[in-house]
């Protein structure tokens, strides 16, 4: 048995000891103590989720237990040098407090109430009419790939296949490159940064000068590894991102913006309702 199980079972045996006890003699003992406070056994309930058991559950009972103890002692060491005004204090927890009711209550709204349906339409006209928003802050290229063993077989028709627009040629080169290639990407359309390339290919064997040498191969050996590079399109730094490559964000974008003219719409409702209702009154 291992130093976990055995801190687990000394735990729970503490634990269920404490409970037994409370039960019998009707007064609880603590589980822990930090200066002048206790922790009881009941203080735990809700510490654990329900369905999680065995060694899990009591890892979270004995974080909580440290972090309760912590806690305890930062704060009694905190009391004894600050002056606390008390009455900001507990303006600020108030305050804090209904923060919280009313962010869950907008949030709930929110989950409720949001539409999630945002169409292609609404996403072009949206990028269309803040274009100048998403300018590109460095290159972006269109890929494809192969990388080999420098001593890899037939690396000449290879390299013939891997320019080739024939559907057999292609698939030829398919079956080569699921046998020899470490990686490879034939057929990608997507657009991806340089920074995320240059971890999967050594785009700087290349150089971003030579960005815009569209259909080309390059062939570049790094560490005993040949790697075959055909830019199909590229598109440099300042210049306007295109649409496929912006538009998750720009659903985001929108979903942000309509959560935030639900939560204002929901918030001018209550406010006005109460205000037609008299539940609202500023005493001169």
């Amino acid at each position: 048995m291992d130093k976990l199980m055995v801190r687990a079972f000394i735990l729970t045996f503490v634990i269920l000891t404490s409970l037994l006890a409370a039960c019998n003699r009707g007064k609880p003992k603590p589980v822990a103590r930090s200066f002048d406070q206790f922790l009881y056994p009941e203080d735990l309930q809700g510490v654990v989720p329900r369905g999680v058991t065995g060694v899990d559950s009591i890892q979270l009972v004995r974080a909580y237990i440290e972090q309760w103890s912590r806690q305890q002692a930062l704060l009694h060491h905190a009391q004894r040098n600050v002056n606390i005004n008390t009455d900001r204090l507990d303006r600020q927890v108030e305050e804090y407090k209904n923060g919280l009711i009313v962010y869950e209550y907008e949030q709930a709204l929110v989950s409720q109430k949001l539409d999630t349906v945002i169409t292609d339409d609404e996403i072009r006209r949206y990028y269309e009419s803040r274009e100048d928003l998403f300018t590109l802050k460095q290159p972006i290229l269109k890929v494809s790939y192969i990388q080999l063993q420098s001593d890899a077989p037939e690396l000449e028709r290879v390299k013939r296949l891997f320019v080739s627009t024939d559907f057999e040629e292609q698939d030829v080169l398919e079956k080569y490159c699921a046998r020899y290639a470490s990686q490879y990407a034939l057929h990608d359309t997507s657009w991806h940064y340089v920074d995320e390339l240059v971890k999967k290919i050594p785009l700087s064997g290349i150089g971003e000068d030579n960005f815009d040498q569209k259909g080309r191969i390059f062939e570049i050996i790094e560490n005993n590894e040949l790697y075959l590079i055909i830019l199909h399109d590229s598109k440099f730094r300042d210049t306007h991102s295109p649409l496929s490559l912006v538009t998750n964000n720009i659903r985001n974008l929108i979903l942000n913006k309509r959560k935030i003219d639900l939560v204002d719409q929901m918030q001018r409702s209550i406010v006005d309702d109460a205000r037609e209702k008299n539940n609202i009154e500023i005493y001169n």
